[in-house]
């Protein structure tokens, strides 16, 4: 492969990763797969979607212009490569800013960054607004019934599924293999 080819492949690989990601945070502000409830499932959905529609993408310029330099391992590596960067980027800042403790009291804070805090106001905050108001524990809920974690066995009666603790099982060698505290995995 020449240097021109390797420039030009580069540049097909960077435009469509762009405009993958462009397109793909765009959607969030659209119909598309809005009927998935739960954002971290509708977010990785997207995710899939635009890797596949860009592979596509690379596949016609393959076949129509550089079929004698772009190869299939070339679009595989393009959806791979677009996944895997636009996950960590999705769970690291979207997911986190719609679950975080910390990004809420730090958004709290910084809306009142003239006022100085006491940490059991600060927390009473949390848990008036966050917890209360904005109802947190019923909107992880519902998406734990929707996820398949619990079950309604009785009318108002809940019940953890298989699922769920295979899920659970997951979390417990996740905190053993990165010597995490294990109270919030295993409460008592």
């Amino acid at each position: 492969m020449t240097k021109k080819q390797v420039l030009k492949l580069i540049l097909v690989y960077a435009v469509l990763f762009l405009v993958g990601t462009f397109a793909y945070i765009a959607s969030f502000h659209t119909f598309i797969l809005s009927f998935l409830n739960v954002f971290f499932y509708r977010g990785i959905a997207l995710i899939v979607l635009w890797g596949i529609i860009i592979s596509v993408l690379m596949l016609i310029i393959k076949k129509k212009w550089m079929n004698d330099t772009i190869i299939y391992r070339d679009i595989i590596l393009l959806f791979m490569c677009f996944c895997c960067i636009n996950v960590v980027i999705f769970t690291h800042l979207p997911v986190t800013a719609d679950r975080s403790v910390t990004v809420y009291m730090l958004g709290y804070m910084n809306n009142h960054a003239d006022e100085t805090f006491r940490k059991e106001d600060l927390e009473q905050q949390f848990i008036d607004q966050y917890v209360i108001e904005y109802e947190a524990f019923e909107k992880r809920f519902e998406e734990q019934i929707v996820s398949g974690n619990i079950i309604e066995v009785a009318p108002g009666e809940y019940q953890i599924t298989d699922g769920g603790q295979l899920l659970m099982d997951i979390y417990s060698v996740t905190v053993q293999w990165y010597n995490l505290d294990d109270k919030l995995v295993n409460p008592q």
